[in-house]
């Protein structure tokens, strides 16, 4: 329906909203022991393979989004295999998420709580965006990135002043050359967008010609990234900052204006679940958008309850132990992101120009005199 379009600003809000959770707990401590101080190169240098799979995504999802693309272009076992991938991938996400939102609530309240209560909570609140429409949680999604992007500029500001050049610069090639290697993972990171094109057919808009708009809301997405690891690593150090759990949360520790606010971090680490639930509200949307081409009709209303119920279930069973969700987040959910918001769509992309050119080539020589 019409009233439950939404923009493509508030697509990429939602975007940049959601990424900024898994980027404050991975940047820059994900990429420090093998880029050192050139982290904030490797998030900068992987600027243009996110565009690119960004673009690839775009393409194939066209005005219908993704879903309809991949089972129109494989057919409909195959494609449907694809999609229940692409499901299992975005419920072991979801999971992941819960875990680490609740994680830090915890934390943020000094242990004074229980793990499994902010982990329903937070799962409640999915459960209630989830069952509405998408046009009402985009438009949370814009307030939430500007809450989110406030927080984080005044810590990042505050912190500017305190950053020590020396322990950035200067960069030789012995230190940039391992920072080109770890861009892989810096884009696996941002790649946790790439449930936005299975919204694409919620978008407004789709046969303007505006591709200035993405290219703006990505690179200034990145940039805005890279920035935060010079401040944080000109911070804290290269040593310290590989250490740490959350760089970005330690550094709001030392964030303070004294006779005004001080110690602040607890209030940072609860305004995060703000990225949190646009992520997983884009989780979902995601798979009611790919649920659509695999179940009835008459179902898809129990899709919210069945992805959420999933996800609190995954987020209790599959990661028992404190710690073993970061190491999940560090070590397969890069490689799982670039994987399926990459390899994946240049395959089918390729696949795609392939059938094109055979069904022109056909016409053409059905049209060529015998």
């Amino acid at each position: 329906m019409r009233d439950d379009k939404i923009s493509r600003t508030q697509l990429m809000a939602l975007l940049w909203a959601g990424v900024m959770a898994p980027a404050a707990e991975l940047l820059p401590g994900l990429l420090l022991p093998g880029a050192g101080r050139g982290a904030w190169l490797a998030v900068l240098l992987a600027a243009p393979l996110v565009l690119v799979a960004g673009w690839l995504m775009g393409s194939l999802a066209g005005r219908e989004g993704l879903a309809e693309s991949i089972t129109s272009l494989l057919g409909r076992w195959l494609g449907r295999a694809v999609l229940l991938l692409y499901i299992v991938w975005g419920l072991f996400l979801l999971a992941l998420r819960l875990r680490l939102c609740a994680q830090r609530l915890l934390a943020s309240g000094e242990r004074d709580g229980a793990l499994w209560f902010f982990l329903l909570a937070v799962a409640a609140v999915l459960l209630w965006m989830g069952r509405g429409k998408l046009a009402p949680f985009a438009r949370a999604g814009q307030l939430f990135l500007t809450a989110l992007l406030i927080t984080a500029g005044v810590v990042l500001g505050l912190s500017l002043f305190r950053a020590r050049p020396e322990r950035l610069l200067p960069l030789w090639w012995s230190e940039a050359r391992p920072a080109i290697q770890a861009v892989l993972s810096a884009a696996g990171v941002m790649g946790w967008g790439l449930f936005l094109p299975f919204l694409m057919g919620d978008v407004r808009d789709q046969g303007e010609n505006k591709n200035w708009h993405w290219l703006f809301w990505g690179l200034g997405g990145a940039l805005l990234l890279a920035a935060a690891q010079i401040i944080i690593v000109g911070n804290l150090g290269t040593e310290l900052a590989a250490r740490l759990d959350n760089p970005f949360f330690a550094l709001a520790k030392n964030v303070g204006v004294e006779g005004a606010f001080q110690r602040v971090e607890g209030v940072v680490a609860a305004l995060w679940t703000f990225a949190d639930l646009s992520m997983g509200g884009v989780l979902i949307f995601a798979v009611r958008a790919m649920a659509a081409r695999l179940l009835p009709e008459k179902t898809l209303s129990w899709v919210p309850w069945g992805a959420v119920l999933l996800g609190a279930a995954g987020a209790l069973t599959l990661f028992p132990a404190m710690g073993t969700a970061e190491v999940w987040n560090r070590r397969l959910v890069p490689i799982g992101n670039l994987i399926l918001g990459f390899l994946l769509p240049a395959l089918l992309w390729m696949v795609g120009k392939v059938l094109t050119g055979r069904k022109k080539n056909g016409i053409s020589c059905r049209e060529e005199p015998t």
